[in-house]
């Protein structure tokens, strides 16, 4: 288990009945995940466009465990653009992060390689991921794989552990 699980963009803007995700079957898998977790290392990340600054703030998708009170909107694909969130994994000297939520071809992707790049120890957990397009989750799965990203469970989306 990593040292702290981050929470990628499960907001109602994505997931969400009508969605392009499966709103229960993820949140389920989700809350799985979160319940392994102290809740002092469970970081929420909300994706708010600067368009959106003065509108309402995120909310999360209904049903979603809330156990901390760290959340970090981004503004970008990447949830490191964020200052604060940096700070506070340096603060905490985090060494090793899971990353789990939506899309896993765009922010949780973003987010995976840039914490890869920054020479944290990433892990994903595919049952705890919601993915779009399925064809290009494959090219993203290689390149995970070659940042040394550690890889587990079977994907919610079918097709996607074709590559074992």
């Amino acid at each position: 288990m990593a040292e702290y699980l981050l929470v990628i963009d499960m907001q109602t803007d994505y997931v969400a009945d009508g969605k392009l995700y499966n709103q229960n079957q993820l949140v389920t898998a989700v809350n799985q995940k979160i319940a392994h977790y102290p809740s002092d290392r469970v970081i929420y990340v909300v994706n708010r466009f600067f368009w959106e600054i003065n509108k309402e703030s995120k909310k999360f998708v209904d049903g979603l465990s809330l156990v901390s009170n760290q959340v970090f909107e981004k503004r970008r694909i990447s949830c490191f653009t964020n200052h604060y969130l940096k700070r506070f994994l340096e603060k905490n000297r985090a060494r090793s992060l899971e990353i789990v939520g939506v899309d896993g071809n765009g922010c949780v992707n973003g987010s995976v390689l840039n914490a890869a790049s920054l020479g944290y120890q990433v892990a994903v957990d595919l049952t705890c991921l919601g993915v779009a397009n399925q064809k290009k989750f494959q090219k993203t799965l290689r390149k995970w794989e070659r940042y040394g990203v550690i890889i587990k469970g079977e994907s919610l989306c079918p097709h996607a552990n074709e590559r074992f």
